[in-house]
């Protein structure tokens, strides 16, 4: 059941980036969203820092690969994102809104710079590190973050995916 949750996330992701987001949202606003890696810091915060890097890997690498770009640059992004998420989640506890924007924060902000740190370092096309453009990506893309992450934590509670969350002091 969770196998095919988690496929049908995934390609919903990736069809509403490359066919609604651009059609829906003005130019301006739709360059900035990255629906596979607010998908990929979802999971990652959901299910940890494993689930978010092979999520990112497949979400980035199809991206890639439906885009026509170079292979590997949304890869690796979202590989660095989902594992930033994951890595934020176990350090912090995740049911409160100011722990759970910083995993989502974190992860959103790793994948970004890692993606334009990829595409500097090969010389490839690219917005400038200190530009308003990524400013406004992390910023919307952090925002989308949080909408979708709170909907699908309901939603996936209500399904069935997933138990309540309980608070441990571990042992």
């Amino acid at each position: 059941m969770i196998f095919l949750y988690f496929a049908i996330l995934l390609i919903l992701s990736l069809v509403l980036q490359s066919t609604v987001i651009p059609f829906v949202f003005p130019q301006w606003l739709a360059a900035g969203i990255d629906l596979p890696l607010v998908m990929a810091a979802h999971i990652a915060v959901t299910w940890g820092k494993v689930a978010g890097m092979l999520s990112g890997m497949v979400l980035g690498y199809f991206q890639d690969a439906l885009s026509g770009g170079i292979l590997g640059v949304n890869g690796i992004g979202k590989i660095i994102g989902g594992f930033t998420g994951g890595f934020l989640r176990e350090k912090f506890f995740v049911n409160s809104l100011a722990h759970r924007l910083g995993s989502l924060s974190g992860a959103i902000i790793a994948g970004v710079l890692s993606k334009l740190l990829i595409l500097h370092l090969f010389s490839l096309p690219g917005p400038a590190l200190a530009s308003l453009m990524v400013v406004w990506a992390m910023a919307v893309n952090t925002l989308f973050a949080l909408i979708i992450n709170s909907f699908l934590e309901r939603f996936e509670t209500r399904i069935g995916v997933r138990a309540e969350e309980e608070l441990s002091l571990g042992g």
